[in-house]
């Protein structure tokens, strides 16, 4: 009975006691805390290059290493470099599984950076490339950039172990681009692609330097100027290349590049290319021609510009932006391309059109020229057609032609207030007193008439004999003008023709009213009044005054005969 409860005790115990043993031998061989530090920092990268690197370089993590030897762990904090190397060294030589770049990552961790470089070029694997980037992160660590950067730029001279992604990380930690672009052209990293080429391209641009841009095209084939082809241009304008600013413009979005290849072209002051850039742009379908005119302006072809709007302006009426600016390039005397141009504008579209078209031309030719082409113009029997003939023919002093569509103007024709304005303006200069008086006749009737239009009609009546019709238009001139004296002295003229002295009196009498004092006209209303005693007393004086007016002495003898004094008449005029 007690040896089966024995066995039954033993059947418990020995599991359990098994299971404790193998979780004590499990927790004997995990790794202890300065096993598992060590290997977490070699798992990250340097610190001072991951935090520098502008471009990601993604260096591959160190292998696991072994934990240093007890004997160097508990002299990291204290020994010296020599120190730590030599025992590094003996340890080695006994066997032990010593790890150079171990004790200096556990240097570094004790916050002794000096000692850890220190350490490193005390022993002989401390050059190796595996401790390349440590020695990056010391030599900074120790304010010694210098030294680092220098460093960095060995490595780009000559193809070796080292990682490309390490020497580029370095590189940008050190704000040295220009040792990565160095290191591709040596061949000692890959052709960057075209990220990499395109910040390296950034940075030398930004410090000026287009050598290391020229370095940079002759390592890689990638891209970097479609990538940011603003930058491109900016750096073709530098090198004064223009054919590359264009060529990378065109890796622009469509609607910028137009823009782009004529600024490139004006910053290179490539005038001719400027010109051959606007014209090509001018002929492509659907094109804006206004805007390529002003540019072709501002680039001092106006000719070129005129050439553009030509087209643009035609087929729109001379009122529209593109024909004013056009007419104004053309200038008030155009050549003979423009003044074609005008003359065939002003033959096609609608009757308005044409007219427009062809006032334009005649203000620009040659007044004679202008008058044959009008004379001969479909349009020429048109009353504003006949305005612009008569205008011309006054402007080329050829009054025949003037009186010939004068003729034709004013033979019944219904005119508007401003057309006979325009009649009277542009009538020949020597123009036939018949066509005069219509003329004036047509402002009389259409209310425009000048102050004296009509007292010229009564003196046209009064020299043709028409006595009553010269009455009627002094009555009409004299309503609105009662103190005018000639138009009163013609007026008692008429009316002495009419009615006799009876009927002149009262018109001699206000006439008389209007006369100066001391005037030749008012001794001649006193002589037609009867007062010739009044009238010689006037002329005396008068004479006295300026003996030498024969007028004068002319009219003193002949009222000096009316009072049968011949004699004195004689001596007056024989003075």
């Amino acid at each position: 009975m007690r040896i089966d409860r024995h066995r039954a005790r033993l059947a418990l115990l020995l599991p359990a006691l098994t299971g404790i043993g193998l979780l004590a031998g499990g927790l004997m061989l995990l790794p202890k805390e300065r096993e598992i530090l060590p290997a977490v920092r070699r798992a990250q990268p340097v610190p001072f290059l991951a935090a520098r690197s502008s471009i990601p370089a993604g260096p591959v993590a160190p292998p696991m290493l072994p934990p240093a030897h007890p004997s160097i762990t508990a002299q990291i904090a204290t020994a010296d470099a020599a120190t730590l190397a030599a025992l590094t060294t003996r340890l080695i030589a006994e066997g032990q599984p010593v790890s150079t770049l171990q004790v200096a990552y556990d240097l570094v961790a004790a916050k002794r950076p000096a000692v850890a470089l220190d350490y490193l070029a005390a022993r002989p694997d401390g050059a190796a490339a595996a401790t390349w980037r440590l020695r990056i992160d010391l030599l900074h660590r120790t304010g010694r950039d210098a030294n680092a950067a220098a460093l960095v730029a060995r490595a780009a001279e000559k193809r070796g172990p080292l990682p490309a992604a390490d020497i580029v990380a370095a590189a940008y930690a050190f704000d040295r681009p220009d040792l990565v672009i160095v290191a591709a052209a040596n061949h000692v990293i890959p052709p960057p692609d075209t990220a990499l080429a395109l910040d390296l391209a950034r940075r030398a641009d930004k410090a000026g330097r287009r050598d290391l841009i020229a370095l940079l095209d002759t390592t890689t084939t990638a891209n970097w100027r479609a990538a940011d082809p603003w930058l491109a241009i900016r750096v073709a304008a530098r090198s004064r290349d223009t054919a590359a600013g264009l060529r990378a413009a065109g890796y622009l979005p469509v609607e910028q590049r137009q823009a782009a290849r004529e600024a490139i072209l004006t910053e290179a002051g490539d005038r001719a290319g400027l010109r051959t850039e606007l014209l090509a742009h001018a002929a492509a379908p659907g094109a804006a021609l206004e805007p390529i005119a002003e540019r072709l302006v501002a680039a001092g072809y106006r000719g070129d510009a005129t050439a553009v709007l030509r087209r643009a302006a035609a087929r729109l009426a001379p009122t529209a932006p593109a024909a004013q600016r056009l007419l104004y390039l053309m200038g008030p005397r155009p050549g003979s391309e423009d003044l074609a141009w005008l003359k065939q504008r002003s033959l096609q579209g609608s009757a308005t059109w044409q007219r427009s078209w062809l006032a334009c031309y005649a203000e620009r030719d040659q007044p004679g020229a202008a008058l044959v082409f009008l004379s001969r113009h479909p349009l020429a029997d048109e009353t504003d057609v006949m305005l612009m003939r008569l205008a011309l023919a006054r402007a080329a002093d050829n009054d025949a032609a003037g009186r010939t569509v004068l003729t034709a103007l004013l033979d019944g024709r219904a005119l508007s207030p401003d057309q006979v304005r325009a009649v009277s303006a542009a009538a020949p200069a020597r123009i036939d007193p018949a066509q005069a008086a219509a003329i004036t006749k047509r402002r009389v009737a259409a209310g425009i008439a000048a102050p004296r239009d009509q007292l010229d009609l009564a003196w046209v009546a009064w020299n043709a004999g028409d006595a009553k019709a010269a009455g009627q238009w002094l009555d009409a001139h004299i309503a609105t003008a009662p103190t005018d004296l000639p138009a009163l002295r013609l007026m008692a003229d008429v009316q002495a023709r009419i009615g006799g002295a009876r009927g002149a009196r009262p018109w001699l009498e206000r006439a008389l009213a209007q006369t100066p004092a001391d005037s030749r006209a008012r001794a001649e209303v006193l002589e037609k009044l009867g007062r010739r005693d009044e009238a010689v007393r006037l002329v005396e004086t008068l004479r006295s005054e300026t003996p030498q007016d024969r007028s004068l002495a002319v009219l003193h003898a002949r009222l000096l005969i009316t009072q049968g004094q011949p004699g004195r008449a004689r001596t007056v005029l024989a003075q």
